[in-house]
């Protein structure tokens, strides 16, 4: 279906063994992708065995490869990514997570899209459960997403936004990292996404080297995938916000000082503000969930 184009999906996994293999056996007969890249980021217990037995089921599609280490989200998929484009000489790549699903139509209009619309860098359908998109954050727009219910709020506002509209692309800040879709052309020119962050805020940073180099960010606003919930997020912190939310810290600062360009008062701000956030979290913890 891809003439004259070439696509790769990437989908890193850290110990997720069973889902990245159960993903890449969903869609290999998706015409979306030409290839198939899944990656083990440095697991430490039978992924790697779990993938190569995956790629068994489409030799010629799947390709399994090894990070030297778990350098992280962004560093996993850069690892991927380039092994895509030197290899396959990919001209978009899609990027998904474990515990992700979508059609081969949702992906197939997400590359429709894109090519049709060359100033957008990514690509992504509206999630089904919870949200996928918000705005690229300023420094007040920081301090207001590290709180949980002003945050939620605030995609909520936007989800609303991206299902009523009539258009088929929308223009948003930032999408999640879930799945997306991304011209291999932006990523070269952005030099892909930031390894110093481990976990979290680097769609953000993503999306920032996308702004300043012309590209925008979008949502198809009537395309839908899946997502369940950062299953592998929350086996790491044994499903705590508040542990999850010590990721958080480093990777905004980062942010802060090398995006924002931040100075000592701001990062004062910061501080406090993740202070109270965190405790927040904390109590969110302790509370009962069903």
């Amino acid at each position: 279906m891809n003439t004259n184009t070439n696509t790769s999906l990437v989908i890193i996994s850290y110990n997720d063994g069973e889902l990245s293999s159960e993903l890449a056996k969903k869609v290999k007969d998706h015409k979306a992708f030409d290839h198939i890249v899944l990656v083990n980021n440095g697991s430490t217990d039978n992924t790697l065995a779990l993938m190569e037995k995956a790629r068994e089921t489409a030799p010629e599609k799947i390709t399994v490869i090894s990070a030297p280490d778990n350098g992280g989200y962004a560093k996993g998929n850069n690892f991927g990514i380039r092994y895509a484009l030197e290899h396959f000489h990919s001209d978009y790549i899609f990027v998904a997570n474990p515990d992700a699903y979508f059609s081969d139509r949702a992906a197939t209009e997400c590359l429709w899209q894109i090519k049709r619309h060359p100033e957008y860098g990514i690509l992504a359908p509206v999630v089904n459960q919870g949200y996928n998109a918000w705005n690229l954050p300023g420094f007040s727009g920081v301090i207001e997403s590290l709180f949980l219910i002003i945050y939620n709020l605030h995609k909520r506002a936007i989800k609303k936004r991206l299902v009523s509209s009539q258009r088929p692309i929308e223009r948003v800040g930032v999408v999640d990292g879930s799945f997306f879709i991304i011209s291999s052309k932006a990523y070269e020119e952005i030099g892909g996404m930031d390894e110093r962050t481990f976990l979290y805020c680097e769609e953000m940073m993503l999306s920032y080297r996308l702004m300043l180099h012309g590209y925008y960010v979008g949502v198809l606003t009537k395309e839908r995938y899946d997502h369940l919930h950062s299953t592998t997020i929350k086996k790491l912190n044994n499903n705590s916000k508040a542990r999850a939310f010590r990721h958080f810290h480093r990777s905004f600062r980062i942010y802060n000082r090398y995006y924002l360009h931040t100075g000592p008062v701001q990062d004062l701000i910061f501080e406090a503000a993740y202070a109270l956030a965190y405790l927040e979290r904390v109590i969110y913890d302790h509370l009962p969930h069903k």
